[in-house]
């Protein structure tokens, strides 16, 4: 049973079930499945799973409308993406779109801006609120080292026609850096209570992050330099927590998807802090290349819905990280991304 919004916010889900509904049919038939001439992204279009939702409790595929219902329900919902496909930015924002629509407006929370950001973004609200690319260039977006704001662009132009409020979620560059120097027994103690950095993850959990960031570096990172990374993600997902409690309910997460784990990221620390509040977690994930199933037990402990998109590209991701090595030794250190 649900107890986390206000009675207002109640009663005005319940006034709007019949209009959700007739919205959510709305939305659901904005891109069929397996229509190519819809997606940006190229390759694996004729991919079974492309456009369907993937409830990975139920263990079925389910229409549109169920996962806009429960994200419509819940207090957070956590919008996981690959960071350089454009689809999962235009889905993303029509979930925000929607839920913007249909109840209290959420904060949107994003990984990709920091506390170093507020300064601009308070900047763009009191000159040009109404103007989504000023905010690109105010907060010096292409400069970030993030993908390029045209493919996050309709993510901030929801935000900007429904007025919602966006909150910076990422550590700060100067955070980053101490953090790297000190490790986690460098963080404030007062600040560690409350980001609920204990107890530690279990050692089934590290493991699992362990993995991810090895993956994620193709094994060119040394075991020590691993445990850094799995410290400094813990301490991310931590952060990215707080930015959704420090506004309240309801709030949108915009991050990559290894940060909407249920089993090791956010929602961990959402339910240390927040147990009474409802989360709901999104992963959009490209088909694979060889058309091979994903794991629905992985699955179940990851996400509560999968949205499958087309593939950017079939690159080597190994030549693909070795190039980015070689940008980030050419350039000044800026906003660190994450999976």
């Amino acid at each position: 049973m649900r107890t986390s919004r206000s009675a207002s916010a109640e009663r005005v889900t319940c006034a709007r079930l019949g209009a959700c509904a007739l919205l959510s049919f709305a939305l659901a038939c904005a891109i069929p499945a397996g229509e190519s001439g819809s997606w940006e992204s190229r390759l694996g279009r004729d991919d079974p799973r492309v456009g369907r939702i993937y409830d990975t409790h139920a263990r079925a595929y389910v229409e549109r409308d169920v996962l806009l219902q429960r994200a419509h329900l819940a207090d957070f919902v956590l919008l996981g993406e690959k960071h350089d496909n454009a689809d999962h930015h235009r889905l993303q924002a029509e979930v925000i779109q929607f839920l913007a629509r249909e109840g209290a407006p959420p904060t949107l929370a994003v990984e990709m801006l920091d506390e170093d950001d507020r300064p601009k973004l308070d900047a763009w609200r009191a000159t040009q609120p109404e103007n989504v690319d000023a905010l690109g260039e105010m907060v010096e977006w292409d400069a970030s080292g993030w993908p390029p704001w045209k493919i996050y662009r309709p993510v901030f132009a929801a935000a900007v026609a429904h007025q919602l409020p966006i909150e910076p979620a990422n550590l700060t560059r100067a955070d980053m850096a101490h953090l790297h120097a000190t490790g986690i027994s460098g963080i404030a103690p007062d600040r560690a209570r409350r980001l609920a950095l204990d107890p530690p993850l279990t050692a089934a959990q590290r493991e699992s992050l362990a993995a991810e960031v090895r993956e994620g570096h193709c094994g060119m990172v040394e075991e020590s330099s691993v445990r850094e990374m799995v410290d400094v993600q813990r301490v991310r997902d931590a952060t990215l927590a707080d930015a959704l409690l420090r506004r309240g309910v309801p709030g949108v997460l915009i991050a990559g998807a290894g940060h909407v784990r249920k089993d090791r990221a956010v929602p961990l620390y959402l339910a240390r802090r927040a147990p009474e509040r409802h989360v709901v977690s999104v992963a959009f994930l490209e088909v694979s290349k060889n058309g091979a199933a994903d794991d629905p037990a992985e699955l179940e402990r990851a996400y509560d819905f999968v949205w499958y998109t087309p593939r950017v590209d079939d690159l080597d991701p190994c030549e693909k990280f070795r190039e980015q090595l070689q940008k980030l030794r050419q350039k000044p250190p800026g906003r660190t991304a994450g999976f």
